[in-house]
């Protein structure tokens, strides 16, 4: 990796997950996790970044609009000196089924990027590039060192990560993540193959990741914590 690519956003992760560990159902449907599920956490953090970042799968199924929800957030973001909204940032190996007329691409007056891979057509970079700044960045997967550096020059300090597991491990392995922030719920999904806040390969007992807890506070039927994540540990 070469010294440029060593400069990056700060990469804080975001989610929420049931009491089992997962982030969606496993037919990946959209889904409460708690019995009194309260959005806040995540639209509140919304306002701290620059950018907010998703994996392809997560954006092809679920199409988010990634927005802060409301004039007040809005007008917090413009007190930080941010952007009314944050960036859009996909990373999406293949878009060839990204929907052109869905709330990712076109929801809110903001600008989006995304990194694609030599997968992707020509064809359909040429029509994305009308609504979002493209790159082509790897063959089969993006490389994301190279996405965060490119992010880092176009001003985006910060990133908070929405999901999904695929691109959470990814990021982990790579020692690219700062911080965790995560709400559990009080409710069990289950699903062998239901997604996980970290899926990917997985890690051994000498590569886990190793994570300090520094705040916990408990609401009424989940828990909200925050955790910073401790890099290159030798086992």
């Amino acid at each position: 990796m070469s010294n440029k690519e060593k400069i990056k956003p700060f990469i804080f992760l975001c989610t929420g997950m049931s009491l089992d560990g997962k982030i969606s159902t496993s037919k990946r449907v959209n889904t409460r996790i708690t019995t009194d599920d309260d959005r806040n956490f995540l639209y509140d953090h919304r306002v701290l970044c620059d950018a907010i970042m998703m994996g392809g799968k997560s954006i092809i199924l679920d199409d988010p609009g990634l927005v802060v929800k409301s004039v007040q957030r809005q007008k917090q973001r413009l007190a930080l000196g941010k952007t009314l909204e944050p960036i859009k940032v996909g990373i999406i190996s293949d878009v060839s089924k990204l929907k052109m007329n869905g709330d990712f691409l076109n929801k809110g007056d903001v600008k989006k990027i995304i990194f694609t891979t030599e997968r992707s057509s020509e064809a359909k970079i040429k029509a994305l590039s009308n609504k979002a700044e493209i790159f082509v960045y790897g063959k089969q997967k993006v490389n994301l060192k190279r996405a965060l550096a490119k992010l880092y020059t176009l001003g985006i300090k910060s990133i908070m990560v929405e999901g999904g597991g695929e691109l959470i491990f990814s990021l982990l392995k790579d020692d690219l993540v700062d911080e965790i922030n995560l709400k559990i719920g009080d409710l069990i999904l289950g699903g062998r193959i239901a997604p996980t806040l970290c899926d990917g390969e997985g890690f051994s007992g000498l590569t886990a990741k190793q994570v300090k807890l520094v705040d916990l506070k408990r609401k009424e039927n989940y828990l909200m914590l925050k955790y910073k994540v401790i890099k290159n540990i030798k086992k």
